[in-house]
């Protein structure tokens, strides 16, 4: 008797990404694409709280599709906080805000970004190292933009800083469908309580 499929499971997405109205329009595309899907399946988009930049245009496209946004968002930043979400948290620094998106999300998934998306990505990926849970991580590396950090990853593997198993902390991805089907295929597979690694062995 063939056991019967896992329901998918609701989601919210963590989402990391630029904040500058400098983006270009094809990340500004690519950051709607992902809101809309986010949205269409029944899922959460967390986020930055921006109204402006990748963060705006992700929390637009999911809010036009009828689903839930929440925000996480520095105090210093209010005057650009994006004004229809469906709970906007307000915080006085950077430790609370990133503790705050790292929380409320069940996957993260990294578009184009500047430093701090740079630091959200890698505080996930660390966490994931010590096992310390096993949500997915998701990597849209669109037209080559995150090549740089995977040739990175590749250097320290070979200088043997990083294990090499540990490549699979990330999921790269090239594109807002490729994100996609990954978050699908993590909602059809629970959350595993089996360490990532031996958090005893703290190389890397």
């Amino acid at each position: 008797m063939e056991a019967t499929p896992s329901p998918p499971r609701p989601l919210a997405v963590t989402v990391y990404a630029a904040s500058t109205a400098r983006a270009p329009a094809p990340l500004v595309g690519l950051a709607r694409e992902l809101g809309a899907g986010i949205a269409a399946r029944g899922w959460t988009v967390v986020y930055g709280g921006a109204r402006i930049g990748l963060m705006g245009a992700l929390a637009d496209a999911a809010l036009a599709r009828g689903g839930r946004v929440e925000g996480v968002i520095l105090d210093t930043f209010a005057r650009v906080a994006h004004t229809r979400l469906h709970d906007l948290a307000t915080v006085t620094d950077m430790r609370s805000r990133k503790a705050g998106l790292a929380h409320r999300g069940d996957a993260f998934v990294a578009l184009p970004g500047g430093f701090g998306t740079l630091e959200e990505l890698a505080e996930i990926l660390v966490e994931r190292q010590l096992a310390f849970h096993a949500k997915p991580l998701v990597v849209v590396n669109y037209e080559g933009f995150w090549d740089p950090l995977v040739w990175l990853v590749e250097r320290q593997i070979a200088t043997g800083l990083v294990r090499a198993e540990h490549r699979s902390l990330l999921t790269l991805v090239p594109d807002a469908a490729g994100a996609l089907a990954a978050l699908d295929a993590a909602a059809v597979a629970p959350e595993s309580a089996r360490p990532l690694s031996d958090p005893t062995d703290l190389r890397g």
